[in-house]
């Protein structure tokens, strides 16, 4: 049996799967939280949390540009710090990924309800979520090509709906709805951190840099344009949602299908609603590309007897760590609420960002020749900030968090001692 050339991603796919996995559920559910916390500074609450992570978007962006290899946080933390450190944040990525891939099929659920109340019932919707998973599943297994094509066109679909609602709400609001501008609860750093669920994502860009046509020029872009395009439309988004909905603080369930109700009439609640269900459809399209990558990069050092890095000959696609994710996903969906599958994925997202800025320290240290396409400003100051902001977001995360997190790690150290042996544990 030959073996097809393998497919390559273009500049736009880097850049959609990036944007993909920033705008998801996050939009179409916190704006009515983070109204309540904090009033019309909840605007400023994504700008904030935009400004504190772009520095460390700027250390993916840097040894995006050094590794051409799948694998993202994995592949620095490995290069850095070596295989057993690289294997501890590989489980984290992958779960992390797992987990919000997960949550936000479960989310989907809740989106859909808004159309027929079956998914609101907890059997049909988790059965909805599981599914709407297994379907992407099959799709990645097709191929890397009709993976981001469906990547590609749920991007720009799920965007449409959002840039109209700001379009057309944003002239719109009243003035006097954004006065006094620091109001609810008056807990800003928490909106801060919740603000992080909605904006995390950049860090998937990387992940499949291994089947990029050019990574070391497209991987930097995706990453800082993502978050950057991200940050923007979001704080649009609530400045248009807090302007026209004057009850946005109590609309936690469906905030922004609320706000164009209110400002545009059925026609307009109708649009926003039909587009959380493609964002979130667009987010698991992307994820359902990227998350698998972790595994299959883990594979390639650890694992071994599973060969989850094995590539399928005819299609290119690592075909055993998809069906592996997206059975992992569609596991979790059954089993577990979606906003304990939110919780839980937060630090695991976190620690990977710390682990990515101390790599950076590290490979500037033990190698300073290495070629640096792209080089991060002032990466002494940039790289320390960047770390203390993973630690400061930790400080937001309870106890359990920690000890499931904790579980986590013990539970894959003990399975790599099982599938590869005690001399690889110690190699």
């Amino acid at each position: 049996m030959s073996v097809k050339a393998p497919a390559r991603l273009a500049s736009w796919d880097v850049l959609a799967i990036g944007l993909n996995a920033i705008v998801g559920s996050g939009i179409f559910f916190f704006p009515g939280t983070l109204a309540a916390l904090v009033g019309p500074a909840s605007i400023l609450a994504f700008i904030v949390c935009a400004v504190l992570l772009a520095a460390v978007a700027l250390c993916y962006a840097e040894l995006g540009s050094m590794f051409s290899g799948s694998g993202g946080s994995y592949l620095y933390a490995r290069e850095a710090f070596g295989d057993e450190a690289g294997y501890g944040v590989g489980v984290l990525a992958w779960s992390a990924a797992l987990l919000s891939w997960a949550a936000v099929a479960s989310l989907l659920a809740g989106q859909l309800a808004w159309f027929h109340p079956v998914f609101a019932v907890p059997l049909p919707g988790r059965l909805a979520a599981a599914g709407a998973l297994l379907l992407f599943g099959w799709v990645n297994l097709r191929g890397l090509r009709p993976a981001s094509w469906t990547i590609n066109a749920l991007t720009l679909a799920k965007l449409l709906p959002l840039a109209i609602f700001v379009l057309l709400c944003l002239p719109r609001a009243e003035a006097a709805r954004f006065t006094p501008f620091f109001a609810g609860e008056g807990r800003f750093s928490y909106a801060v951190f919740l603000a992080l669920w909605a904006l995390q994502g950049f860090e998937v860009a990387p992940v499949p840099a291994g089947e990029a046509a050019d990574p070391q020029k497209d991987v930097p872009r995706a990453v800082l344009g993502s978050l950057l395009a991200a940050a923007v439309l979001y704080a649009l988004i609530q400045a248009a949602a807090v302007g026209v909905h004057p009850g946005l603080a109590a609309s936690t369930d469906h905030p922004l299908t609320d706000a164009a109700a209110a400002a545009l009439g059925p026609w307009g609640e109708r649009l926003l609603a039909g587009g959380g269900v493609l964002s979130m459809l667009g987010f698991l399209a992307g994820a359902a590309l990227g998350e698998p990558r972790y595994l299959q990069a883990l594979g390639e050092r650890h694992l071994k007897g599973w060969r989850l890095d094995a590539v399928h000959p005819v299609t290119g696609v690592p075909h055993r760590a998809i069906i592996a994710t997206t059975a992992g996903a569609a596991g979790l969906v059954l089993v577990l609420p979606s906003m304990s599958l939110v919780d839980l994925s937060n630090l695991a997202v976190i620690s990977q960002y710390l682990a990515s800025a101390a790599a950076v320290v590290a490979l500037r240290r033990s190698r300073p020749e290495a070629a640096r396409p792209y080089r991060m400003p002032a990466v002494w100051l940039t790289a320390p900030a960047a770390a203390g902001v993973s630690l400061w977001l930790m400080t937001q995360v309870s106890r359990a968090e920690f000890f499931g997190t904790a579980l986590v790690l013990a539970g894959a150290y003990a399975l790599k001692a099982v599938v590869d042996g005690p001399s690889r544990l110690s190699a």
